[in-house]
């Protein structure tokens, strides 16, 4: 048996507890087999309801209630009686697609989940023959469906666990803060009244702290010094003359403060974000690639916001309504109805990590109530196939998920390389796509559909079939028993007519 995430890998178990616990109470109790007084009475009353004409009622009744007795029968001894035993350890963790698409995923004892493996470390379940081979079968159909799609870039993933980094040392937030004050405000106002037109390219770069245009261009970064002493440069006779020497370090340039591969604030900030989400990136984007639109986000007034500061920076505060003031102002407008929109729609990232745990509790109610469903169904062969659907048609939106996801990461590629042709974007598109405050209406629409509607709507389908198979099931069990009883009535004058031949020849 296998699961596809951490928390089915332990809800599966324990439903399967949970629901060896329900049928050890209906067995105990003897609940179980009220159903079968009440089919067998259902059976006899119906018999004497027949007329005169349908024959002996003892001959009617005796084929109707074996047959419905050896049905019921089958039904418990596969579909409730616990047969196969399973504890934690024989539960996989399926990591095959992992592999394939060369992702390290940690093992349920290597994660977080490491108390609940403990926790479930001593208990054992049982799981009768036909659930156990239909969640066999399942998780087969679904594994070798997703190995037939091809590996994508989990692109949303990416940037959830980008969005989601904060600034939690308060240390290091104040001194983004400090140098956007004393660095960043400073190049911006100098920049604003010494050009009054720039390119696209330039008004997106120099859209945060870090901005390439003000670290490489002359007089900008490598002109401004930090207005504060700082503790990871020395005091310099040469660099830091006309500030005072207070013993508690030295005045670095901007670019030096900003870009120092040993201290530097880039290299500090940059180890904010966790191993898993370092690894992630870089196993995407080759070299330094991932670097600037992660950090655009983490060292954002918006971020830094929500990171703990009560204070933001922000860029352009005394703009005029023409040159690069207008083209800047339209810059951070764009952003702030971004921002507004995220606010107000539902977290779709949040959304598509929520939706396996959704998965996995919904699995794990249907595997407690399989007893009192069956039960209260006496026993039907109809209610173990709807079942059977409905257990499968769950598992397999896994299959759905992954398509969507391949297709999202299709469609994202292709959203933003027509952003970055048309001269909207930085022509990076993942990188564009990373630190993008929104994606449009359009292409959140999209997302819900293929999460939600898709699941939705092949669990509704697969259940309207598992409802006509189960009734086709029904009727064809019915139509056995009816051929017994006309066999065994056939039989029965077959006996009489060649008795009564036997005494006229007598």
């Amino acid at each position: 048996m296998t699961a596809n995430s951490y928390l089915e890998y332990f809800l599966v178990l324990f439903g399967w507890v949970m629901n060896n616990a329900l049928w050890g109470i209906l067995s105990n109790t003897g609940l179980f087999a009220l159903p079968l007084v009440f089919k067998v009475l259902g059976v006899w009353l119906k018999v004497r309801e027949e007329g005169a004409d349908e024959g002996n009622k003892g001959l009617l009744a005796l084929p109707r209630i074996e047959h419905a007795i050896y049905v019921s029968y089958l039904v418990i001894l596969f579909c409730c009686i616990p047969l196969l035993p399973v504890d934690i350890s024989t539960i996989k963790f399926d990591s095959a697609r992992a592999k394939q698409c060369g992702i390290s995923v940690p093992t349920p004892q290597n994660s977080g989940y490491k108390g609940l493996v403990n926790d479930f470390g001593g208990r054992t379940a049982e799981v009768p023959m036909w659930w156990y081979l239909l969640h066999m079968m399942s998780k087969g159909t679904t594994q070798a469906m997703i190995a037939s799609i091809p590996c994508g870039t989990q692109l949303r993933q990416m940037r959830f666990d980008v969005q989601n980094t904060k600034l939690r040392d308060p240390v290091l937030l104040q001194e983004v803060q400090d140098f956007a004050n004393q660095c960043y405000s400073r190049a911006y106002f100098r920049l604003k009244n010494s050009n009054s037109q720039l390119s696209d390219a330039t008004i997106n770069s120099v859209g945060w702290i870090g901005s390439d245009y003000f670290l490489n261009t002359s007089d900008y970064y490598d002109d401004y010094t930090s207005m504060t002493p700082r503790r990871q440069w020395p005091y310099d006779d040469s660099r830091d003359s006309g500030y005072a020497d207070t013993g508690q370090g030295g005045y670095p340039t901007c670019k030096t403060w900003w870009s120092d591969s040993s201290v530097g604030l880039r290299k500090r900030v940059l180890e904010s974000f966790s191993d898993s989400t370092r690894k992630e990136m870089q196993r995407q984007f080759p070299g330094s690639q991932w670097e600037e639109p992660a950090l655009r986000w983490l060292v954002s007034p918006r971020n830094a916001g929500l990171s703990g500061s009560g204070v933001t920076y922000i860029a352009g505060r005394g703009d005029t309504a023409s040159g690069i003031g207008n083209s800047l102002s339209r810059f951070t407008s764009t952003i702030g109805l971004g921002m507004k929109q995220v606010e107000a729609l539902p977290g779709f990232d949040a959304l598509k990590q929520a939706l396996p745990m959704i998965q996995a509790l919904l699995q794990m109610m249907i595997i407690i109530v399989i007893p009192v469903q069956v039960m209260f169904s006496a026993y039907e062969p109809k209610t173990i196939v709807t079942i059977s659907f409905a257990l499968f048609a769950l598992q397999f939106i896994t299959f759905w998920w992954e398509l969507a996801g391949w297709l999202d990461d299709r469609l994202i590629t292709i959203l933003y390389s027509s952003l970055a042709a048309s001269g909207l974007a930085s022509g990076v598109p993942i990188a564009d796509f990373l630190s993008s405050p929104r994606d449009g209406w359009i292409m959140n629409l999209v997302l819900g559909m293929m999460y939600v509607v898709f699941p939705g709507f092949w669990v509704g389908m697969l259940g309207w079939v598992g409802v006509k198979i189960g009734g086709i099931a029904e009727g064809f069990i019915k139509g056995g028993a009816q051929a017994q009883q006309a066999g065994q009535e056939g039989g029965a004058m077959a006996g009489e007519a060649v008795k009564s031949g036997v005494k006229r020849i007598l």
